[in-house]
C-alpha cells in the first residue's frame, strides 16, 4: 500500500501540460483544477484535427473515434482503458497527419454581464428579452460581439443635426457646425430637429458600463460630432463634412438624414462621389472608413437616388423587435441591410428640451424611431467590427456585414437567389456574428532568425528562421524583404510559405546582403524581425578533402548531404 500511495504522490506533482492550438503555446491544468484561472475538469476524452480519422482509429492507444461536424477533420477521441488524455495527446500532436490535439475539457460557461448602466436592460436592440411585447431573441446580439470588441480607441462621426456635447453619457469630441461655421457643434436646443443628433450619438456610441443612463453599440469609442443639419446645407458642405470627419480618423461615418421622405431622384453629384471616394482611399490609414445612410422614411422606392446607391455606402431600412418591417421604411435596390428602429432607447439631450424622458430622467428617450435609429445601430456595429479587427479594410466590413445578417421575414421579404430582399437587403444586422466573423489578432512577436549571419558560402545562400506563432492559432506565412549593400528607401516585399528562402544564384561573393522577415496571417502581417548582414562568400574546400571544423565547412563540402539531412530534420521536427 505504502508503494501505491508513493506512486501516485510522484503522479501528482507531475506537471500536466499540453499544446491548446497549432502554435507551440503551452497549458498547464494546475493542481486546483484550472487553466489559467479557468477552472477545468478532465473528461477523458480528446479533441484533434487530423488529415485522415481512419489513422487515429488503428492506434493501440485509441477506442474510438468519433468525427465531429465540419469538415470531416476535426475528431473525438476516446483513449483505451489507462491511457492517459494529456500524454496521448501530446503524443498525437507530434505526428505529421494531426495539426492539433488537445484534451476534451469541460467547463462551466457563464452568462456575460451586460454593462451596469441602469437602463441597458431596456434597450431591447441589444437583447431582447420581450421589454415591451417585443420577441425575445429579436436583437442584434451585442452581448456575442462584446466578448471580443466594445469599439475601444475607435471613432464614429455623427453627421447630423448636431450632439450635445456637454451629455454625461457621451464622450464627444467637437468637429465643425456646417450651419454657423463655427466650431461647436452643439445642436440648437429650441428647434425639434435640434434633438435627433443626440438620439443618433447615443445608440452608436454612448458610454457604457460607466453606471449612467444607457450604452452604445460601440460603447467604447467616442463621437465625432458635426452640425450639418438644421438650415441652408450647400453640397460641398457635405463634402467638406466628409472629409472633415474621414481626416479626423473616424472609423464610420454616420448619417440619419436624407434629400427628401419622398425618395427624390438624387443624381450622384461629382461632389458627392468624391465625398465617398475620400472616406474610402483615405480613412484609416487607407484601409477606408465606412459611410452609413439611412434608407428613408418615406415608404417608397430610394433606387433612383444613386448617392444611396453608390458602392461604398451602406444604405439601411428599418425593423422592429418582432423582426418586421417598419411601414415607413424605404426600400428598393440601393438597400444593403435592415437595422432596429421600432422605438429605441437612446440619449437624449440635457435637460428639459428633449424628446422627454425614460423612468423620469430627463437626459434619455425611449422611443426613437425611423431609418435615423437604424444607421446608427448599424454604425455601431461596424465600429465594434474594426475594433476586433483594425486591419479591416472598409470594403471587407461592408462585405462581412452584408454576409453575416439574418434573414428575416422571410415568406414576405422576398429575398432572390443572392439572399438580397428590396425591404431588408440581406437582412437585419446581427453584431454577434459580424464580430466573430472578423475578429484577429496579428502576430505579435517578429521571427527569430537563424542565419546566415556574418558569412555565407556561394553555393548555398539560405534565409532561414524559426516558425512564428499567431495568437488566434492562425495559419501562417511570411513575408521578407532583401537587399545588396546600403537598405533603399523601398524594398521589394517577397513571400514564404516555409522559414527559409533560397538567395543561391542571385546573389554574388563578396556582396553585402541584408534582409529581414515577418509572419503574416489572413488578414495582415506583425512585426519585422531586426535585420540581419552578411557577407557572401567564394566558397573552398579544405586542402585536406576533410570536413573542417565548422557546421558551415560541413554543409559547403556536402552540400546534397546536408540538403537530406536538413529535410530529415524538417520531417521530423514538431508540427508547430
Amino acid at each position: 500500500m505504502s508503494v501505491i500511495l508513493l506512486m501516485a504522490t510522484m503522479v501528482a506533482v507531475e506537471p500536466v501540460w499540453f499544446h491548446p492550438g497549432r502554435g507551440t503555446e503551452i497549458v498547464v491544468i494546475e493542481a486546483d483544477s484550472t487553466v489559467n484561472g479557468v477552472r477545468v475538469a478532465r473528461t477523458g476524452e480528446l479533441l484533434a484535427r487530423v488529415e485522415d480519422p481512419a489513422a487515429l482509429r488503428a492506434l493501440l492507444q485509441v477506442a474510438e473515434v468519433e468525427v465531429l461536424a465540419g469538415d470531416g477533420h476535426v475528431v473525438r477521441i476516446v483513449p483505451r482503458p489507462g491511457i492517459d488524455d494529456v500524454v496521448l495527446s501530446r503524443e498525437l500532436r507530434a505526428r505529421d497527419d494531426v495539426v492539433w490535439s488537445h484534451p476534451n475539457l469541460r467547463v462551466e460557461l457563464v452568462p456575460t454581464a451586460l454593462p451596469d448602466d441602469p437602463f441597458v436592460t431596456d434597450q431591447w436592440h441589444l437583447e431582447n428579452t420581450g421589454q415591451g411585447g417585443w420577441t425575445p431573441g429579436v436583437d442584434i446580439d451585442a452581448e456575442i460581439a462584446w466578448e471580443l470588441s466594445t469599439g475601444a480607441g475607435g471613432m464614429v462621426a455623427i453627421i447630423d443635426t448636431g450632439v450635445d456635447t456637454d451629455h454625461a453619457d457621451l464622450d464627444v469630441i467637437s468637429g465643425w457646425d456646417y450651419i454657423d461655421n463655427d466650431d461647436d457643434p452643439n445642436p440648437d436646443f429650441s428647434t425639434e430637429s435640434g434633438k435627433h443628433g443626440t438620439a443618433s450619438a447615443g445608440l452608436a456610441a454612448a458610454v457604457g458600463d460607466n453606471g449612467l443612463g444607457v450604452a452604445g453599440v460601440a460603447y467604447d469609442s467616442s463621437v465625432y460630432a458635426i452640425r450639418l443639419i438644421g438650415g441652408d446645407t450647400d453640397l460641398d458642405d457635405i463634402y467638406d463634412a466628409f472629409v472633415d470627419a474621414t481626416n479626423a480618423g473616424a472609423w464610420v461615418l454616420s448619417n440619419s438624414w436624407s434629400f427628401g421622405e419622398d425618395c427624390p431622384e438624387i443624381p450622384l453629384y461629382g461632389v458627392l462621389e468624391d465625398a465617398l471616394v475620400h472616406a474610402e482611399e483615405e480613412g484609416r490609414d487607407g484601409r477606408g472608413a465606412v459611410v452609413v445612410l439611412s434608407a428613408g422614411n418615406g415608404n417608397c422606392d430610394i433606387s433612383n437616388d444613386l448617392f444611396q446607391g453608390y458602392p461604398t455606402a451602406i444604405s439601411v431600412a428599418a425593423t422592429n423587435g418582432n423582426d418586421d418591417r417598419e411601414g415607413y421604411s424605404s426600400f428598393g435596390e440601393h438597400v444593403d441591410v435592415a437595422g432596429p428602429a421600432g422605438g429605441v432607447l437612446t440619449t437624449d439631450l440635457t435637460g428639459e428640451p428633449g424628446y422627454g424622458d425614460w423612468d423620469g430622467d430627463p437626459d434619455y428617450y425611449g422611443y426613437f424611431s425611423g431609418t435615423s435609429a437604424a444607421a446608427p445601430v448599424v454604425s455601431g456595429v461596424l465600429a465594434l467590427m474594426i475594433g476586433a479587427n483594425p486591419e479591416l479594410t472598409a470594403a471587407q466590413a461592408r462585405d462581412v456585414l452584408r454576409q453575416t445578417a439574418k434573414r428575416i421575414d422571410i415568406e414576405n421579404a422576398g429575398y432572390d437567389e443572392d439572399g438580397w430582399s428590396p425591404y431588408y437587403g440581406f437582412g437585419r444586422v446581427d453584431a454577434g456574428a459580424a464580430v466573430l466573423a472578423v475578429a484577429n489578432q496579428l502576430p505579435d512577436e517578429p521571427p527569430v532568425v537563424l542565419g546566415p549571419a556574418g558569412e555565407a558560402w556561394v553555393d548555398r545562400v539560405w534565409l532561414r528562421w524559426e516558425p512564428a506563432t499567431d495568437p488566434d492559432g492562425d495559419w501562417l506565412g511570411y513575408e521578407l524583404a532583401w537587399w545588396k549593400g546600403e537598405q533603399p528607401s523601398t524594398v521589394a516585399i517577397q513571400q514564404a510559405d516555409d522559414t527559409r528562402f533560397d538567395l543561391t544564384g542571385l546573389v554574388a561573393p563578396g556582396e553585402s546582403v541584408s534582409f529581414w522577415v515577418r509572419a503574416t496571417d489572413a488578414w495582415g502581417a506583425g512585426p519585422q524581425s531586426e535585420i540581419t548582414t552578411f557577407v557572401v562568400r567564394e566558397y573552398e574546400p579544405p586542402e585536406d578533402g576533410g570536413c573542417g571544423g565548422g557546421s558551415d565547412t560541413t554543409l559547403a563540402v556536402f552540400p546534397l548531404l546536408a540538403l537530406f539531412v536538413l529535410r530529415i530534420r524538417a520531417r521530423l521536427a514538431p508540427r508547430t
